[in-house]
């Protein structure tokens, strides 16, 4: 798996039968607990050393974290056989959105809009192809969905959408994603979503995807640490789980849906159908 900051590639389209994100969240009040890390109050000069170094660390990173999905299938090799952890495969996604979600903190913190988009687009890329080969795990999966939620509509307008600060370097409204990279942003949107609901309806059963709204809200290091044993323990026991599973699913990246929507002139807020 390649990290070129300069790689670009559209998508397809939703989905019919996923449901629109609702039209409300453009005006939505930001949420009570800040999702992200406080970015630096100024972008990495480009061409410096230091920008040099970061994309250097980051990329590093990426292909750490790419080296252990490859070998996931290793990843029952005891410690004694394989002790270097960045060797051994991953047991589960719970492990491997743990790594991605620490990249994202670090891109962010970077305050480089150029950076941010390039490494942002490249981790949910990962995420939406990593999704089919693991068992599904509902607390980590959408805790880094909601993240990258935020990190993209943000980018889009410019402004956190969790303070409805300005965002470093987008002071002269130029460092917002070009239209290559919208469209790029919208197919893996698209397909993570269809992604999500394929791998969270394995086997028939909404049991297997358990305490999906709760999850959203939680963000502890023992979520990214659980067995998937552990999540079918946690599961819905009332009347109206398969209903709140469906409106958990129909939030995934809803604020970057909306978004990239009225970028692209291709969707309206009171649109039911998010396609040109």
């Amino acid at each position: 798996m390649a990290f070129p900051l300069g790689n670009r590639e559209s998508g397809g389209f939703l989905h019919p039968t996923l449901p629109s994100p609702p039209a409300s969240i453009v005006n939505s009040p930001p949420a009570a607990r800040s999702v992200l890390p406080q970015p630096r109050s100024r972008p990495l000069r480009s061409g410096s050393s230091k920008e040099s170094e970061f994309i250097n660390h980051v990329e590093q990173k990426l292909l750490a974290i790419s080296r252990r999905y490859e070998n996931r299938f290793s990843a029952t090799l005891s410690e004694e056989e394989n002790p270097d952890i960045e060797g051994r495969g991953y047991k589960n996604i719970g492990e491997e959105i743990r790594d991605l979600d620490s990249v994202v903190d670090m891109v962010w913190i970077s305050g480089t809009p150029s950076l941010q988009i390039a490494f942002l687009l490249t981790v949910a890329l990962t995420v939406m192809t990593s999704l089919p080969s693991f068992p599904f795990m509902p607390r980590p999966t959408f805790q880094l969905l909601q993240k990258l939620d935020l990190v993209f509509a943000s980018l889009l307008k410019g402004i956190s959408v969790e303070t409805g600060e300005p965002l470093p370097g987008f002071e002269t409204g130029r460092s917002r994603p070009s239209i290559t990279e919208k469209v790029r942003m919208r197919g893996i949107v698209e397909k993570t979503r269809i992604a999500v609901v394929e791998v969270a309806g394995k086997d028939g059963s909404f049991a297997d995807v358990s305490t999906v709204s709760q999850s959203i809200m939680t963000d502890t290091e023992d979520d990214f640490n659980m067995t998937t044993e552990d999540e079918d323990m946690d599961v819905w026991e009332d009347e109206n789980s398969h209903r709140r599973w469906e409106m958990d699913i129909a939030r995934v990246y809803e604020r970057t849906i909306v978004e990239l929507g009225m970028a692209l002139d291709v969707s309206g807020p009171g649109n039911d159908s998010w396609a040109p």
